[in-house]
């Protein structure tokens, strides 16, 4: 998959919409900036629109989602739009969302992401969360899930055998009991327990129907018959009551003619009618004219002074009230139980002949409810003996079917279990057998991958620090816990220690890095996008070599890696052909405003902007072309005084100037100095020698032009002003044609393998540069 362009809107730091053009022919695409200028916008963009994740706001606590949108977008859309040569995908927030809308939902380029922050944790920590750290990489909870819903199975499986095997026994405990009781009977329990079980006894359950109803019918006559007598009672007392209350009103009218309680009655309903009209002027009796609040005052006053007579009329109501309701619930209670004797008759009919002494009542019950009433009270010793021997009819009836049911319960519960139980077991073993296989598989399969990837990394953390006492890499779950990734290194004479105990930081920042590049490998469709999100920081220039080279061996597993750095010694590497160059697109970000947001420029290196000083003839500028020449050729000859191991001034600090670089290359050496340029067979190998140059001529050419450097390029004064530019060009052009004698075409790099023995080779083969040492 080849990247064209990653377009962004009100994301994060991206105030303004910004594109950033990618270059389909190069693999690596590096964007430099210093801090604060949008790199981790970018890193994130492609997070946010090809994973679940939020980028590096996930290593953040306490964050205000609200900004991933950038400043003062409110609740407009944030955009994120990725154009490959395979198609468009699109991530959009619109409004107050929180989840990005993803077009298409499925089918997004694969990406893998490493920041800072992830390299300092798969160090520091412990190791359950470590494995949490990796496990989009290395997650078998799919596989962990299935085993547990199988343990879970087993578990389930030996419980229920368990609980089976506990109700078979107590059912035959129970069962035996009742058949030792029994005295035994047929010599073996389960035979006479079957036999028992067979039996047939609907017949009996009907009798025992007819028995339940016969003994609800009594109890339903005594309840009631117990209520009527509790009535007769209450009746009388109510009667009392209402007699009493009766002759103390006749007693207090006779006292006096005026107290009568009609009189009092008629009183308290006319001083209701006046006082509910309003307005009243004139009298409802007689017409007359009437003041309506003297008229109730009047009324009032002679109430109050009937008031012994009218409470005496009150008791005599409310207890004539009270015994008509006794009375009536009396003979409500008489009528019911009448009804009840008849539905009784009507039962125990057919038990005339078999027991005579309940034929007169049989016979006498009618529709008479007072004399259905009388024959029951004349019959009550027969009827209850009749009740007596119903209710033993039903104990025996009922304590045999009991048994039975009994019986018949136990013995299928015994034929179930055993049935059961054998199921169980053959279960419960085939459970146990594939649980075992499912769990050594899953360990095999995670010990099989770990220790892949621990060789992985093992063979990259080597490549950056060879023949330094380290590695030994290992990563494996620990057995006594599910997802515990642990990790061992070896240190000199040390084996399988923790690094973090004695590895340095910044070997352990390679270290993690190493990690995370063996898993994206391994993980990698060959389309995978790789964004490294300012993972380096600070590493010296050998391990910086080592690093870089590292990182273009794998490119060719990957679809495209994306670099964020502020580390400028990194950037300076490929600007100055230090690292291979030929496959990487240089981007710079520069000076972000919340104004203007995230600016993109294209970036160069020394060389390139060196042919351009030369090429641009309206705006020459010789102070930069002197420059920037002078600071290339001190790089390339930096280079090859270190590779030459050139005698030096001795110094504080290897700042070496032009001159003392110049001078330093041994006459020994320049006589034998020489490159050969090769070009590629019908193999595409380089193979074909197309030119052998002497660089004696070209390092004499450089001597006699160095002042220009110094003159022009370096400081201000009047001897500078008297060098033409004809001497400034053509110092450009020979440090240029020294350049390209030296660099690569193709990749970009320096002769810096020693495979052969003799000369110092470039990784593609297309330069040798003769000799491997100094003869001097």
């Amino acid at each position: 998959m080849k990247l064209n362009n990653l377009q962004i809107s009100s994301f994060r730091g991206a105030t303004k919409p910004v594109t950033i053009d990618f270059d389909p022919s190069k693999k690596i695409t590096m964007i430099f900036a210093e801090n604060g200028n949008g790199k981790s916008t970018i890193a994130d963009a492609f997070i946010c629109l090809l994973t679940d994740n939020r980028g590096s706001l996930d290593d953040k606590s306490s964050i205000d989602p609200q900004f991933i949108k950038s400043l003062g977008t409110g609740t407009g859309e944030t955009k994120i739009t990725l154009n490959t040569d395979s198609g468009t995908f699109s991530a959009s927030l619109a409004g107050t969302a929180k989840d990005f809308t993803k077009s298409p939902s499925t089918g997004l380029p694969p990406l893998r992401f490493l920041r800072r922050s992830q390299i300092i944790n798969i160090m520091n920590l412990k190791p359950s969360e470590r494995y949490n750290s990796l496990k989009d990489y290395i997650d078998v909870s799919g596989i962990y899930s299935a085993e547990e819903e199988l343990r879970k199975t087993s578990r389930d499986v030996d419980s229920e055998l368990e609980n089976s095997v506990r109700v078979l026994a107590s059912a035959k405990d129970t069962l035996e009991q009742a058949w030792t009781k029994e005295g035994k009977p047929q010599g073996d329990m389960l035979v006479w327990a079957k036999t028992q079980s067979e039996i047939d006894l609907s017949k009996d359950k009907i009798a025992l129907k007819t028995l339940n109803l016969l003994t609800n019918e009594w109890r339903a006559i005594d309840n009631k018959y117990k209520e009527i007598l509790s009535s007769i009672g209450i009746v009388k007392a109510s009667q009392l009551a209402f007699n009493n209350a009766s002759e103390a009103l006749k007693k207090l009218q006779a006292e006096s003619i005026n107290n009568n309680a009609s009189l009092f009655t008629l009183l308290q309903q006319a001083k209701n009618y006046i006082a509910a009209k309003d307005p009243i002027k004139n009298c409802p009796v007689c017409s007359s004219d009437i003041d309506k609040t003297k008229v109730l005052a009047s009324l009032d006053k002679q109430i109050t002074s009937m008031d012994a007579l009218g409470k005496a009329a009150k008791l005599v109501e409310d207890t004539k009230k009270t015994n008509d309701r006794n009375i009536a619930i009396q003979n409500k209670a008489v009528e019911n139980f009448s009804n009840l004797l008849i539905k009784y008759k009507n039962s125990i009919a057919r038990y005339k002949t078999d027991v005579p002494d309940i034929a007169p009542f049989v016979d006498s019950i009618g529709t008479d409810i007072n004399a259905n009433y009388t024959c029951f009270t004349a019959n009550i010793t027969p009827l209850t003996a009749l009740f007596a021997r119903i209710e033993t009819a039903e104990k025996l009836k009922s304590k045999a079917i009991e048994q039975h049911n009994f019986i018949k319960t136990q013995f299928e519960t015994i034929t179930l279990q055993l049935t059961k139980s054998e199921k169980l077991g053959k279960l419960s073993i085939a459970t146990a057998k594939a649980l075992a296989i499912v769990e050594k598989e899953r360990k095999d399969y995670y010990d099989a991958e770990l220790l892949s990837i621990s060789g992985e990394v093992e063979q990259m953390y080597q490549k950056i620090h060879p023949k330094e006492g380290l590695g030994g890499i290992k990563l494996f779950l620990n057995p006594k816990f599910k997802t515990s990734l642990e990790l061992q290194a070896n240190f000199h004479t040390e084996e399988g220690i923790t690094p973090q105990s004695v590895y340095s930081e910044s070997h352990l920042d390679t270290l993690g890095i190493c990690i995370f590049l063996a898993l994206a490998k391994k993980y990698s469709t060959g389309d995978t996008i790789l964004v490294l999100d300012d993972v380096v920081m600070s590493v010296d220039d050998k391990h910086l070599d080592r690093f870089i080279e590292l990182l273009h061996d794998e490119e060719k597993h990957f679809g495209q890696i994306i670099i964020t750095t502020h580390y400028r010694p990194w950037r300076e590497r490929y600007r100055n052909n230090r690292a291979p160059t030929g496959n990487v697109q240089f981007l710079e970000l520069r000076n972000w405003t919340k104004e203007n947001g995230i600016r993109v420029f294209n970036s160069k290196i020394v060389l390139a902007e060196l042919k351009q000083l030369l090429a641009d003839e309206a705006d020459f500028h010789r102070e930069n072309i002197a420059g920037t020449a002078g600071r290339m050729l001190e790089n390339l000859l930096d280079y090859i005084t270190l590779k030459y191991s050139s005698r030096l001034p001795r110094k504080p600090k290897a700042d070496y100037q032009l001159h003392e670089l110049l001078t330093g290359l041994s006459k020994e050496l320049l006589k034998v100095f020489r490159v050969e340029h090769y070009t590629k067979d019908e193999g595409g190998k380089y193979t074909v020698l197309s030119n052998n140059i002497p660089l004696l001529e070209v390092i004499d050419k450089l001597k006699q032009l160095k002042a220009v450097r110094n003159q022009v390029g370096a400081h201000f004064n009047f001897d500078g002003q008297l060098v033409s530019d004809d001497d400034v060009i053509e110092f450009g052009k020979a440090t240029v044609e020294f350049a390209e004698l030296l660099i690569c075409a193709e990749t970009g790099a320096l002769p810096d393998k020693d495979s052969s023995g003799s000369y110092w080779e470039t990784k593609s083969g297309s330069i040798k540069l003769y000799p491997l040492v100094d003869p001097k």
